[in-house]
């Protein structure tokens, strides 16, 4: 392997040096390794001297940082290495010490243009020194036992998953976790830990780079779990074959598939029968939308198709009857505006919960400049990409734009080790650009918004956004691509005054009030009754009678029309399947266009007002205003970010910051460093990481059995006493065996007890969740009784030793809604030692009487 040592034993000893086969842990050296590999066939390193000289002075700058001093290196100076300038133009002095040789040493980065101080730009990503704060805490023995992880990353994804598990069918879940949280694992964890058939995880993505890379992550998960003797297609895209795609709907039917990756259109068209199959026989445990900001896109990004999965999940909803599906909302970057359409979309609204522990990223270290004129702009871009570490992201808008800067990095630059990706790169070519990133064969990707999404590509180093993003927002989540491991990594912005003109012209287009109510009233016009009660169909091709025939931009406006209606809590979304797909045989897969399967569109009116143009204005013009203001809020937000009128920190937590009638949602502030921080020389990095709260509308736990046993007792707050002095051993089978009953006859979810007892630490115990209603049982720590919210579960806590009488009161004081305190029968009474608290407690019965009882 690739290490150090090895490392500058071949510089020095090149061209007759042997390069290592096996792949380098270090993400850093293994890019150098590829690259000396492919020099060596030909012992000449002419073709990729523009890739090496960045890896080379990334390399000598981490280890200068690891050392406390400048780390100097040998390397060749014949064989097509570079010479003495094409090092210096990348801040590396070189020494000549040979005919055959340099010593190189690395210089910081300090352009004129970047007002970068003594130790330049860039300099804490070359540290490799993580800035995240770690917020791993205990994870539950049916996470650790499904996925191998002994620890959720944070507070936050802890409670979205226990919430995801704990909600009730038919209601949404809208989870609200910055990027490196775990996020991902709150949608994946029923599949891993509902093994039985007949649980269909349906996790829509916004790109094939999402779905691919959330299939190899889940993958990874079955195979180390060792559960399947083999792994079918977990994710469905235009890349599969006939026989994949006929083997996923196979196990649609069947209930085998537990977890299918895939596009809304994909929904809306090739699986539109399979999905609505599989709801409707009561097989989909749940539906997943990751990315759900997208949902509520307005500008040019708008996809029908993200629109139409509410009416589809309306409409599946009420075909699965009793057997209803629970809905998970995911992203990183919810907004206010967004929050309020996805729980009018998604809802109702009385049946949508949320989960949120956000913090900014402290990651990033941000840095902008203005250009003069576009070739300014472009000098600065050609600069920063020969000192910034690798890996990078260079973002620019448009697919044009992309085309562009990746020709001139590769012609003029001479950067081979480079890939374009947009919204136009097709199937094949995304595969192979993903796959090659993930296995470091890429250290750097030009393209829009389309690359990067949800990828989990850990240790990227640096995002240079061309130009000015359409919104703070894009430039957050685009950012957020860079230092998903913790680590410092750079943000650079350039853009000329010019960029402005397209970022202006991408604001949200919103339909005026006249032409709405004209195109709703068109659409109306064209319904349809249906079946179903209270539900009409209407066409999206539809159009106002001044217009002729309809066209695919007519259908986006009246899917936008729509929309503003559905936040304005005038109708409700519903889609029955397409009734002209045919059954699908062979290979052969036949379907109609998205937009065709949304041509006829099922809806429920919820206020007669759409009739009236006044009333329809009235009811509308919130929900409008309200998109146009924070339309204006992120412009404005914008010209305080690029002009760096505000500390960045402060500029996003106002983005993200969620103050409605429901809910309220805070931003924890941080920031790697912008202007604003530079200038202090008491910064500091730190932050709290956030905790969450639970969700109150949870499955209500079963109280019958008790009821029918011990009538008497009240489970609201009970108290089982055990004798101590019986020994542990036999204390412990009854203890068990009474929580095996409580766990799986009463419901109860939560336990609570001493991790240092052997309780604890019996298998049996930590397996409870096996005998549970739905193989869900969530443990918490007894030592933090302080950070325990309210919670509406049924609890048991089990008390033990000389500490018990104190423990009551603080067990006692939390809030549920039935607690049984399983508690040693000569626990003092904490405010009156002199007694004991079987004296003075009513509510209560010995642990043997208990055991009897249910015996019978």
């Amino acid at each position: 392997m690739l290490d150090y040592g090895v490392f500058e034993n071949i510089l020095s000893s090149w061209p007759k040096a042997e390069i290592p086969l096996e792949v380098s842990e270090d993400s850093l050296l293994e890019r150098i390794r590829q690259i000396l590999a492919e020099a060596g066939i030909s012992n000449d390193v002419t073709k990729w001297k523009a890739d090496i000289i960045p890896l080379i002075r990334h390399y000598l700058l981490r280890d200068s940082a690891r050392k406390g001093k400048k780390s100097s290196l040998r390397v060749p100076s014949h064989s097509g290495w570079p010479n003495v300038e094409e090092w210096r133009r990348h801040g590396i002095w070189v020494w000549p010490i040979s005919d055959n040789a340099f010593i190189l040493k690395p210089e910081p980065w300090c352009p004129e243009w970047l007002d970068a101080g003594e130790e330049g730009v860039f300099a804490d990503a070359f540290k490799d020194e993580k800035v995240r704060q770690e917020g791993y805490c205990e994870a539950d023995p049916f996470i650790t036992e499904a996925t191998g992880y002994t620890t959720y990353f944070c507070p936050g994804q802890r409670e979205a998953i226990r919430a995801s598990f704990l909600m009730r069918h038919g209601h949404t879940l809208i989870v609200n976790l910055p990027t490196g949280s775990g996020k991902s694992l709150v949608g994946q964890a029923p599949a891993l830990v509902h093994k039985q058939d007949g649980n269909l995880v349906l996790f829509v993505v916004p790109t094939v780079a999402l779905a691919i890379d959330q299939e190899r992550q889940m993958k990874e998960y079955f195979n180390k779990n060792k559960e399947l003797d083999r792994l079918w297609p977990l994710a469905w895209h235009a890349g599969l074959s006939g026989e994949d795609r006929h083997e996923i709907r196979s196990r649609m039917r069947y209930g085998t598939q537990r977890i299918l990756f895939t596009s809304p259109e994909a929904i809306m068209t090739s699986l539109l029968r399979e999905v609505f199959d599989v709801a409707r026989s009561g097989m989909l445990g749940y539906l997943v939308i990751d990315e759900a900001h997208l949902v509520t896109q307005w500008g040019d990004e708008f996809r029908p198709e993200f629109q139409g999965l509410a009416a589809i999940r309306n409409a599946m909803l009420r075909q699965s009857g009793e057997y209803a599906f629970r809905t998970l909302l995911l992203s990183a970057t919810f907004t206010a505006e967004t929050i309020e359409t996805l729980a009018s979309l998604f809802g109702p609204r009385d049946k949508v919960d949320l989960v949120s522990a956000v913090h900014l990223r402290p990651e990033p270290q941000y840095w902008f400049s203005r250009a003069n004129h576009s070739d300014d702009k472009q000098s600065k871009v050609l600069e920063a990409l020969r000192h910034a570490p690798r890996p990078f992201i260079l973002y620019v808008t448009r697919p044009k734009e992309a085309e562009h800067w990746h020709s001139l990095l590769k012609s003029r630059v001479g950067l081979n080790r480079i890939e374009c990706f947009h919204g136009k790169t097709d199937y094949s070519s995304r595969y192979r650009i993903i796959q090659a990133w993930t296995e470091n064969k890429l250290d750097g990707i030009v393209a829009t918004s389309a690359f990067g999404l949800g990828i989990d590509k850990q240790d990227v180093r640096t995002i240079i956004h061309a130009t000015i993003p359409e919104t703070v927002d894009r430039f957050y989540q685009e950012v957020g691509r860079g230092g998903r491991d913790g680590k410092t990594s750079v943000s650079l912005l350039i853009f000329e005054d010019a960029d402005w003109r397209f970022t202006k012209s991408a604001r949200p287009r919103i339909i005026s009030s006249e032409l709405g109510f004209r195109r709703w009233s068109a659409m109306y016009a064209s319904r349809k009754k249906t079946d179903a009660e209270g539900l009409i169909e209407i066409s999206l091709d539809a159009v106002p009678s001044h217009r002729k025939e309809s066209n695919e931009e007519d259908r986006r406006w009246n899917m936008r029309t729509l929309l503003l209606m559905v936040r304005a809590g005038m109708i409700e979304l519903d889609k029955e399947p397409y009734k002209q797909i045919p059954d699908m045989q062979g290979e052969i897969d036949y379907v109609p266009s998205s937009l065709t399967t949304m041509a006829d569109f099922g809806i429920r009116i919820l206020n007669n007002g759409h009739k009236i143009p006044e009333e329809w204005d009235r009811l509308t013009a919130l929900s409008r205003d309200g998109t146009s203001e924070f339309a204006k809020k992120n412009i404005k937000l914008l010209l305080a970010l690029i002009n760096r009128r505000q500390e960045v920190s402060e500029i996003l937590a106002k983005l993200y910051r969620i103050k409605t009638p429901r809910w309220e949602v805070d931003v924890t502030r941080s920031c790697g460093g912008c202007c604003f921080d530079r200038e202090q020389t008491s910064f500091t990095k730190g932050y709290h990481v956030p905790i969450a709260a639970p969700i109150m509308q949870v499955v209500e736990a079963d109280f019958s059995k008790w009821r029918d046993c011990v009538p008497w007792l009240d489970p609201v707050l009970a108290l089982v006493f055990y004798e101590e002095e019986l020994g542990p051993s036999i204390q412990l089978r009854k203890i068990l065996r009474l929580l095996r009953w409580l766990v799986s006859k009463c419901g109860v979810r939560e336990l609570s007890a001493d991790r240092h007892k052997d309780l604890c630490q019996s298998n049996e115990f930590t397996k409870l969740y096996h005998i549970s209603q739905d193989g869900f049982l969530l443990h918490r720590n007894l030592n933090q009784l302080e950070e325990e919210p309210y919670s509406p579960l049924a609890r048991v806590t089990i008390l033990s030793g000389e500490t018990a009488g104190e423990d009551y009161l603080k067990v006692a004081a939390l809030q549920r809604n039935y607690h049984i305190i399983i508690i040693p029968k000569d626990t003092p009474d904490p405010r009156n030692t002199c007694r004991c608290l079987i004296e003075i407690n009513s509510n209560h019965i010995s642990l043997d009487h208990f055991l009897e009882v249910i015996s019978k």
